[in-house]
């Protein structure tokens, strides 16, 4: 069998350009704005009307498309430079922060509290982090946030994510250059190597104002929705059976936190072992045992009784988390599904699939959204199968300082 690729954690840089490996799938953690998730330069989209397996354009003719639609920004439009205002974000800022990434991203909405949550779990005595404000100095209005950080999954100390959130009242009004030029000055103070960006692949402005700044694009994910009450699920019974037949069962980490007290530990094991299949440009960086703890286990949409788990006997072999978001009461986020290489082929990893469509089902969800590299063709084809539908994709993005 054709061994799937890595899906989805492709945020700071990461790029098609290690082997294909099998039966993984990976969530949101790309695009989180948190502390270590996301690097977008960002402007709203809509998503584009296109087959599930279709490929985009190559990104030279986006870009020859964009420079024909933008104009240069008219003087009266702008904001005074003058006026502007880097400084160090504050605690009481997320409210208006998660109004800022909202205005842009209504598809893809985060609570203050999410965000807060995400930049708190990240060991910033390990790990470097900083986010930043922008400010209109004269009316006092926050008009914006960029952010530098490393990647902890893929750690180099001179290479960072670098993200600018610009509300969407203010964009091209040169308040993302401002953003931008500060954070270029913040990663030479640094000595950073390299930066690393991510823009929607139908918004033509964002990806103009990345390539005429030296970005070239590394990678590509579609982000994909189900209604799971449209699945027919009796038409995929056979994969659950032959999971089972292999003797695998499928539990949930609230049962396993409950019967086994080394649950969080093996799990930490399993979760670092997929990981290290996940292609990276770089050596994937194991994640401290505390870390992992913080980032996975005390993410604040965590779903336990639906998060997945297949073991053979006491040994855990697969994993599909499951979270759920604020401010979408609706849905859920399917992120890190994965088998270990041993087990795959047996059905497993749809039969976890099946699980959490069993349980958004009975709670009454709506939509069910995850996300897949572009040349992930196995794990998309599943999905195609359940019948998730393909949305506005992002494209990853990289500079050498």
């Amino acid at each position: 069998m054709k061994p799937l690729l890595a899906g989805q954690i492709n945020s700071a840089g990461f790029e098609p350009g290690r082997a294909h490996h099998a039966g993984m799938e990976l969530g949101r953690f790309k695009r989180l704005p948190g502390g270590v998730c996301g690097n977008t330069w960002v402007f709203s989209s809509a998503p584009p009307k296109e087959s599930y397996l279709q490929p985009k354009n190559v990104l030279s003719t986006e870009m020859g498309q964009s420079q024909q639609n933008i104009q240069k920004i008219p003087e009266e439009s702008r904001i005074e430079r003058m006026s502007l205002e880097i400084r160090k974000f504050q605690p009481i800022e997320y409210e208006r922060f998660a109004q800022i990434y909202n205005s842009s991203f209504p598809n893809n909405p985060f609570s203050a509290h999410e965000l807060k949550a995400w930049d708190d779990n990240l060991d910033k005595t390990k790990y470097y982090f900083q986010r930043y404000s922008c400010y209109n100095k004269q009316t006092s209005e926050m008009l914006g946030v960029g952010a530098l950080g490393h990647v902890p999954w893929m750690f180099n100390p001179r290479k960072y994510q670098a993200r600018i959130f610009v509300d969407k009242n203010h964009q091209n009004k040169g308040v993302g250059q401002f953003i931008y030029e500060s954070l270029m000055k913040q990663l030479v103070d640094l000595q950073a190597v390299a930066a690393y960006a991510w823009a929607k692949e139908d918004d033509t402005i964002a990806l103009s104002f990345l390539a005429n700044r030296g970005f070239t694009e590394m990678f590509r994910t579609w982000e994909s929705w189900l209604n799971p009450v449209q699945v027919n699920q009796s038409k995929f019974h056979q994969y659950a059976e032959r999971a089972s037949n292999a003797g695998i069962e499928i539990t949930s980490l609230a049962h396993e936190l409950e019967h086994d007290p080394e649950c969080y530990r093996k799990l930490y094991e399993l979760n670092q072992e997929l990981m290290g299949d996940v292609p990276l440009p770089e050596p994937y960086s194991r994640i401290p045992y505390e870390q992992w703890l913080s980032f996975d286990m005390k993410d604040p949409g965590l779903v336990p009784e639906v998060y997945s788990i297949a073991k053979d006997g006491a040994k855990y072999v697969g994993l599909s988390s499951v979270r759920r978001l604020d401010k979408e009461p609706h849905g859920l986020w399917q992120a890190l599904t994965g088998v270990t290489r041993q087990y795959r082929g047996k059905g497993i990893a749809f039969a976890m699939k099946l699980k959490v469509l069993d349980y958004a089902r009975e709670k009454g969800y709506e939509r069910i959204k995850t996300d897949n590299a572009t040349n992930n063709t196995p794990m998309l084809s599943i999905n195609m199968k359940l019948g998730f539908n393909r949305q506005t994709g992002w494209v990853n993005f990289s500079k050498t300082i």
